[in-house]
């Protein structure tokens, strides 16, 4: 059969070849969003903040407007199965409750602490920033804490 002087046939054996070139990309792009993503900084980001990675003991790195010299770093060890965290201040063994959903996360108020004397300011504003906290990223082995767009706080895997 002929059609403006090419062959139809030409058409319809390239057609099945484009359905399956067509298919292929599409389950390529679909594969690849599955997975990481990167940040424009290039880090590895956990798909949506899995939860499931926040299990675990963070030591911190960073608290924002401190000198972080730590005679002791503060650490936090979270359960999500009990929706739980204890660690430690820097001086005062800690623990409590907290509230999770999607990339949001945030301290309860009520957290308990042991009362030993502790020199420095620091444990105190440990324990005000934790308070502050509402959003989380994990970047690789690093879990951010922050309020909106700012980040408070940094910790690494333990």
């Amino acid at each position: 059969m002929f059609y403006n002087g090419r062959k139809i046939d030409f058409y319809y054996r390239n057609q099945s070849l484009m359905k399956k070139i067509f298919f292929f990309t599409v389950f390529g792009i679909a594969l690849i969003s599955c997975h990481t993503s990167k940040t424009s900084s290039g880090n590895t980001v956990i798909e949506k903040n899995n939860a499931t990675y926040l299990n675990g003991t963070w030591q911190l790195q960073m608290l924002f407007a401190s000198d972080n010299n730590w005679t002791k770093a503060p650490f936090i060890n979270i359960n999500l199965k009990d929706k739980t965290f204890s660690g430690n201040s820097s001086c005062n063994t800690i623990s409590g409750k907290f509230t999770i959903d999607e990339n949001y996360l945030g301290f309860d108020r009520n957290i308990i602490s042991t009362k030993m004397a502790c020199s420095g300011n620091y444990e105190k504003s440990f324990l005000s920033v934790l308070l502050k906290i509402n959003k989380y990223t994990i970047n690789k082995d690093e879990l951010e804490l922050g309020q909106g767009e700012i980040v408070l706080m940094k910790f690494k895997r333990n």
